[in-house]
């Protein structure tokens, strides 16, 4: 590993319709599916120092002045005693130098700062792995060729569904990978990317403000729970389901027109927010 500094940032998202179908395989249950999100400018941001060394050593640092050293990236599961503060990074840093190790001995360290409140809902922690895999990827040569993308977005996956031991859905990495306002399109074999025009993007950002109460987010049915009951064919959730399937596609179709009728949005995002109220049992205050 040669002597490297430099800095990785990732954008979260605020996904306006079509959010929890990025679930494999709940999309299926409806033969193609929708989620619309656009990146914010909140971001994760990752501060990689390394160098050549006699001994190595791994070190974790937060904004927070929590850290954690490690010798031997082979943690494994045992992360215990890691303060779980920075838990979650030392496992994403854990695994990947593990699955793809570095032959000379080094001294790596990375600073986290997160901008997204935690607890807002806005995929921080997605956010920050994509960041933390993009800044490992460069000190290694991974996620370089092409198509890296959606290399680093199905390591990304894995690795937090295996820190989780949930299923984890895809569009909070696909958007702090891609950035921009973007629909992405769930088929059999292959997730589609389409980007909504300059205009469109320029005329969402005057409108488009995100405000955090300071309150925990609450999500109501976790990922687990809802893919649970959709496979067990739950009807409230199954209908929910479809009518977030169904809203999705008419504001995408909404939002492609030559010219968009805003209050349109406005509408089917309300309605979006109370189908998932309503299905899912979120308890974030209006």
């Amino acid at each position: 590993m040669k002597t490297e500094k430099f800095t990785v940032s990732a954008p979260t998202r605020a996904d306006l319709a079509g959010g929890t179908l990025d679930l494999w395989p709940l999309y299926c249950l409806f033969g193609s599916s929708k989620t619309i999100n656009v990146a914010l400018n909140l971001n994760a941001i990752c501060y990689f120092e390394s160098k050549p060394s006699a001994t190595q050593l791994i070190e974790i640092h937060n904004s927070n002045g929590i850290s954690f050293s490690f010798t031997d990236p082979q943690l494994g599961r045992s992360l215990e005693s890691v303060p779980k503060e920075v838990r979650f990074p030392v496992a994403i840093v854990s695994r990947f130098l593990t699955q793809n190790p570095i032959q000379e001995s080094f001294h790596l360290k990375i600073k986290i700062e997160t901008e997204a409140p935690i607890g807002s809902g806005l995929g921080g922690s997605s956010t920050l792995c994509v960041a933390l895999l993009k800044g490992l990827g460069q000190l290694t040569e991974k996620f370089q060729t092409e198509e890296w993308q959606w290399k680093l977005m199905e390591f990304a996956r894995d690795i937090e569904a295996e820190y989780l031991k949930t299923p984890t859905g895809t569009q909070d990495y696909l958007g702090a990978i891609f950035g921009g306002f973007h629909c992405f399109t769930y088929e059999a074999g292959k997730i589609g990317r389409q980007s909504y025009s300059e205009k469109v993007t320029t005329e969402l950002n005057s409108r488009f403000l995100i405000l955090f109460s300071g309150e925990m987010h609450h999500s109501g049915l976790s990922n687990w729970e809802v893919y649970k009951k959709a496979i067990e064919g739950d009807e409230t959730v199954i209908s929910g389901l479809k009518a977030i399937h169904e809203l999705s596609e008419l504001l995408h179709q909404t939002l492609i027109k030559s010219q968009i009728d805003w209050k349109k949005v406005g509408s089917l995002l309300t309605e979006e927010w109370r189908i998932r109220k309503s299905t899912f049992g979120v308890t974030t205050k209006d």
